[in-house]
């Protein structure tokens, strides 16, 4: 296997090309936001991951601009946010960009998501058709989902005049949500995987430990390793600088075919969806 480089990106289905690992915000607070993401930035982390439902994307928009004026290209940064499922609709929609291209305070974003899909009939492609005016503006590069299954997948592919990008969905070694990452990849959708660390449970996973030992690494790295073995981008998240570095330091070695489908069935078959679109609304749900 060809060694990975922490700046190789892979191409996305509309020309663009995308970071192999990213630097997730959710959870981070808006007044330590900045500091974090410059930090995350100077370590090397080149793809920042946030959202309007973070409430942090101007202290995120400060971090990248602090970094820009340390030295660092804007070029080889990739800003990812997304549209909250209260903002859903055509109009909604585009007024939610507007607010968050304000807040970010960049020339563009690289990636804009839908976060959560709606079980509302014509919701999603109507949202779907404002991204795809927003990106026609240039204010944004490329445009994708989070959360969606193959069928809300499907019914954008057949209907939108642009193919999603990216659809970002829970991937980890207990949940590897392997079906839906191969629909993404028959469609040339690259999968950013979100909570790559499974919230931590990994660290407890003997098998990632015993794995982790034989390289000399952490059952998180070799969690993140696989995600990247299997193109899958994952974004894990901290605000501790040793974390940040250790969560980087996966370009020295590779996985086996072995040790790969060791970690492949330790998949639980977690459900990661909510129960229905109806109870997220009734209130905030999932964040991610």
């Amino acid at each position: 296997m060809v060694k990975q480089q922490i700046t190789e990106r892979l191409p996305l289905n509309d020309g663009y090309t995308i970071p192999i690992i990213g630097f997730g915000t959710s959870g981070i607070a808006n007044r330590d936001a900045e500091e974090v993401v410059f930090n995350a930035i100077m370590k090397g982390y080149r793809l920042i991951d946030t959202a309007k439902i973070y409430d942090n994307e101007e202290g995120v928009g400060r971090g990248i601009q602090k970094a820009i004026n340390a030295g660092i290209s804007r070029n080889e940064l990739f800003i990812v946010s997304k549209v909250w499922k209260s903002d859903m609709g055509f109009e909604q929609a585009t007024e939610a960009f507007n607010q968050t291209y304000e807040r970010l305070g960049l020339d563009y974003v690289d990636l804009y998501l839908i976060h959560w899909p709606s079980s509302e009939e014509g919701v999603n492609l109507a949202t779907w058709r404002a991204l795809e005016e927003i990106q026609a503006s240039g204010r944004v590069n490329s445009i994708g989902v989070s959360n969606f299954n193959r069928g809300e997948l499907a019914e954008i592919i057949k209907e939108g005049k642009v193919r999603p990008a990216v659809n970002q969905i829970p991937v980890n070694p207990d949940n590897m949500n392997a079906d839906l990452d191969a629909y993404n990849d028959q469609n040339n959708i690259v999968t950013m995987g979100y909570s790559p660390l499974g919230a931590g449970k990994v660290n407890s996973d003997k098998k990632l430990a015993g794995i982790g030992n034989k390289h000399d690494k952490t059952s998180a790295q070799i969690a993140l390793k696989w995600c990247l073995e299997r193109g899958v981008v994952p974004i894990p998240k901290t605000s501790h600088d040793e974390r940040m570095v250790e969560n980087l330091d996966l370009f020295d070695f590779s996985l086996t075919d072995e040790e790969i489908d060791i970690i492949n069935n330790i998949d639980k078959k977690t459900n990661t969806r909510k129960p229905s679109d109806k109870n997220q609304n009734k209130r905030h749900g999932s964040r991610r």
